[in-house]
């Protein structure tokens, strides 16, 4: 501390002999700092200036990265909406198949019972129309007969005469025929019980 005092006193000493005034006492810190306070600040200029050229850069590069980031990210995005439409449209597409292939499948097996019931129509209709013809053909032939049978009756009642009782019998007897000679499913009697 001693020593310090020395110096201030020498400073001291020294401004006062190189003159009394303040502005004596700056042109001495300048002719000893100056060219040091000139250097330093070049360097702070400097550095400052670089300082603005590195922040520039980096801004810069910067800005390009966000830019390459936005445009990859757009571009995935483009990427993906393309892939998801296409998958989509094969779906889609699949599905459409899908159907026709279902929808063809179904008129082939309307189509197939539509013509296996028409067959089965004919058939039976084919069946019923020989059922009635068997049963016209069958109710001709007994109608022939019958008619025989009374003409053959009248005519035997017209060379002979008969009572009553012994027509009343042979009535009878071919009630009794009749009943016997009808198929099942043809005239049936009302009277049976």
């Amino acid at each position: 501390m001693a020593k310090q005092t020395g110096n201030n006193s020498d400073v001291g000493a020294l401004s006062q002999g190189l003159g009394k005034s303040a502005g004596d006492l700056e042109v001495l810190r300048d002719l000893i700092f100056g060219n040091q306070a000139r250097e330093f600040a070049q360097r702070i200029t400097d550095l400052d200036s670089r300082l603005e050229s590195v922040r520039r850069e980096l801004k810069s590069e910067q800005d390009s990265r966000a830019q390459a980031v936005a445009k990859t990210a757009s571009d995935q995005n483009n990427a993906l909406r393309k892939e998801s439409a296409s998958r989509l449209d094969k779906e889609v597409q699949i599905i459409g198949e899908r159907i026709e292939q279902l929808t063809a499948d179904m008129h082939e097996l309307v189509d197939s019972t539509r013509r296996t019931l028409e067959a089965r129509l004919d058939r039976l209709q084919e069946d019923h129309n020989e059922r009635v013809r068997l049963l016209e053909e069958e109710a001709r032939r007994r109608d022939g007969d019958l008619r025989s049978e009374l003409l053959t009756i009248s005519a035997w009642l017209e060379d002979k005469k008969t009572s009553r009782h012994d027509l009343g019998q042979m009535l009878e007897e071919i009630g009794q025929r009749l009943r016997a000679d009808s198929p099942e499913g043809m005239i049936e009697p009302s009277d049976e019980s």
